[in-house]
């Protein structure tokens, strides 16, 4: 019968380190997964947590040379695997989703700045709409580079690299082999270049638009802010007018209310009937209507004037909300979103430049000799260990080439 692990409280002294890892190991079972691991340290306290974090410099987990090398294999086999190529497929699929952001993100600031065009012709939608472009462009460009990339990387694990390790074929062979591949490879550097000049170019300008339209959005906030005191202040003056007619006119109903009580209620009820109902007694009554009439009417516009001068502090406010809310999506667009874009433009380049890399540790040692005993690295570890990292590596690429 298993046993559960501890559980501590606020009353119990803090556990030990060796008592935490005791109990996560406890969590993890015998089935050691990284993903067992990961979920098991889920169900620690936080205080748990910060314990491990604390005691980690104490207790390193590597102690020897062997735990070292075992720690190599471990990790290649690890990422090599299919969950491993599965997780690679899904950051694949979140590089994705961030450029879908980005496309969504533009669309959205591109509506807002024409609006903004449009009440202030301030010129800014064409440099959004180039800007946009030149993003599409980018991200076009990186799409057909990771197709391209992904197949010469699974290239040099599936057969390169094998063929570079196999003994009975000539080292001559062996070396033209992998002179051509590193040739092809190289190639890449233009394309890898131009895509990362590509997207410095999108930042820069990016970060240079978003300046301007900084810069010119809190003046205009300033103004807009001031024209809405100035239509307060306004409206205010406006309300006061507006209750001096209606108290005049609730003089006259109180003077003469005695007069009008069949239909008193009515005008209590519907104030706004009021001058309209006043006005049809004094014409039954043959008196004059002209004060009555003078009342109604500075109401009636007072009223208008205040539903016009109450739109135009609603539509002020809407411009001042939407400048406000595009400056901010703006500054938090370039924070967050392109920096998420840069961070697969920058795998893309370590991709083929580590493909490259190791390709040339081969290489180099094709032209020592090629000594089966002192294989490089990875090769050992591809040759003896089936690490693949670079077809696990394509499980991104793959899925980050697609696009969808």
């Amino acid at each position: 019968m298993d046993v559960a692990p501890p559980t501590y409280t606020a009353r119990d002294p803090p556990p030990s380190y060796e008592e935490v890892a005791a109990k996560l190991e406890d969590l993890v079972g015998d089935d050691v997964t990284p993903d067992r691991v990961l979920d098991a340290t889920d169900k620690l306290s936080d205080a748990e947590i910060e314990i491990l974090i604390n005691g980690a410099d104490d207790h390193w987990p590597l102690e020897t040379d062997q735990q070292k090398a075992d720690f190599a294999v471990g990790c290649g086999q690890c990422l090599s695997s299919p969950e491993g190529k599965t997780r690679f497929a899904s950051a694949g699929a979140e590089a994705t989703q961030a450029t879908r952001d980005i496309e969504n993100t533009f669309a959205g600031l591109h509506l807002r700045i024409a609006q903004i065009d449009r009440i202030h012709d301030s010129g800014f939608e064409p440099e959004i709409i180039k800007l946009h472009h030149a993003y599409r462009d980018v991200l076009a460009g990186s799409r057909d580079f990771a197709a391209t990339v992904s197949v010469q990387s699974r290239r040099f694990d599936e057969s390169i690299i094998k063929i570079c390790a196999n003994e009975s074929i000539a080292i001559q062979t062996r070396r033209t082999t992998l002179e051509t591949y590193i040739e092809r490879t190289t190639s890449f550097q233009s394309d890898a270049q131009k895509i990362a000049d590509g997207f410095r170019s999108v930042t820069d300008d990016f970060a240079a638009f978003v300046g301007s339209f900084s810069t010119w959005a809190k003046d205009k906030e300033g103004e807009i802010t001031e024209q809405i005191r100035l239509v307060e202040q306004e409206l205010d003056a406006l309300h006061k007018m507006l209750y001096r007619l209606e108290s005049s006119l609730r003089a006259f109903e109180i003077v003469f209310g005695a007069s009008i009580p069949a239909t008193g209620t009515f005008v209590k009820m519907f104030p706004a009937l009021t001058p309209w109902i006043v006005l049809g007694g004094v014409i039954t009554a043959l008196a004059s209507f002209a004060a009555i009439a003078g009342l109604a009417a500075g109401i009636s516009k007072t009223n208008y004037r205040i539903h016009l001068k109450t739109q135009e502090k609603e539509s002020l406010q809407v411009e001042l909300e939407n400048l406000r809310r595009t400056r901010a999506e703006l500054a938090d667009f370039g924070h967050d979103s392109l920096t998420r874009f840069e961070t697969a433009v920058g795998i893309l380049t370590g991709a083929w430049e580590q493909t490259l890399a190791d390709a040339r540790i081969v290489q180099d040692w094709l032209v020592r000799g090629a000594d089966a005993a002192h294989r490089p690295e990875y090769m050992e570890l591809n040759i003896r260990h089936n690490v693949n990292k670079y077809d696990a590596l394509s499980a991104y690429l793959e899925s980050y080439a697609r696009g969808i």
